[in-house]
């Protein structure tokens, strides 16, 4: 982004990385949805599960910021078109990987068990299910952490940068509180509703990778490619 854009460009920026990034993690809305339905403690289990997520994001985040900020990517240009250009490739890889990969009833009913555990976990490990299903969501981790350049290319106020970063980073972790905001609006309705959802999302698990692989994909390299051309 060019210097002396507003804050709404920054914002708009952000927005774009976030969202990316809670697309590129469909499994944290399933986990949450599991918890909701099995913990004992079902609110305050989904939201130190998110706490956990959060962590490791804000862990990234820092280290990112640290790396740019010592870094050409601070110019913007190509350094940080490339970073765009890059990103674009490894999603389109993916997607392309999952074309030719081929589900199994045995590898379905491994990732359902996976999930399973996950979800009945007791309340004090939930912040720890957090940091590992999040490092498991590499690709969304990448995303995000690729997105902070935005905040050291940007000519707005620390203040302006922390609301941009903390916009994005709650857009990221959609996938992992929005089930229990909707089950805190309608417990009896919102269930069978997320239910539903989690069962569409794991029986679509390969398609979802290809749709999210190419999109992803051709969004980040037309953004870097179009810099760079």
């Amino acid at each position: 982004m060019a210097p002396g854009r507003s804050v709404a460009s920054l914002l708009a920026q952000m927005a774009l990385y976030g969202l990316a990034a809670a697309a590129a993690a469909p499994i944290a809305v399933v986990l949450s949805a599991l918890i909701l339905a099995q913990s004992k403690s079902p609110l305050a289990s989904v939201w130190v599960f998110t706490a956990g997520a959060a962590f490791l994001d804000v862990i990234v985040i820092l280290i990112a910021l640290a790396v740019y900020s010592s870094s050409d990517v601070g110019s913007g240009g190509d350094a940080s078109a490339i970073l765009d250009t890059i990103l674009g490739a490894l999603f389109l890889a993916l997607g392309v990987m999952a074309v030719f990969s081929h589900e199994s009833p045995e590898k379905d009913a491994a990732q359902r068990e996976r999930a399973q555990r996950v979800a009945s976990s007791p309340l004090p490990r939930m912040f720890l299910m957090g940091i590992l299903v999040q490092v498991i969501n590499i690709d969304a981790i990448a995303v995000f952490g690729v997105g902070v350049k935005e905040i050291v290319v940007a000519d707005v106020s620390t203040a302006e940068d922390v609301v941009a970063l903390l916009f994005g980073l709650a857009l990221m972790l959609v996938v992992y509180y929005g089930p229990v905001v909707v089950y805190q609006l309608s417990p009896t309705r919102a269930m069978p509703k997320l239910r539903g959802m989690s069962e569409w999302i794991m029986g679509h698990a390969r398609p979802l990778e290809i749709v999210t692989g190419g999109g992803l994909g051709a969004i980040f390299l037309w953004k870097g490619l179009a810099v760079l051309a």
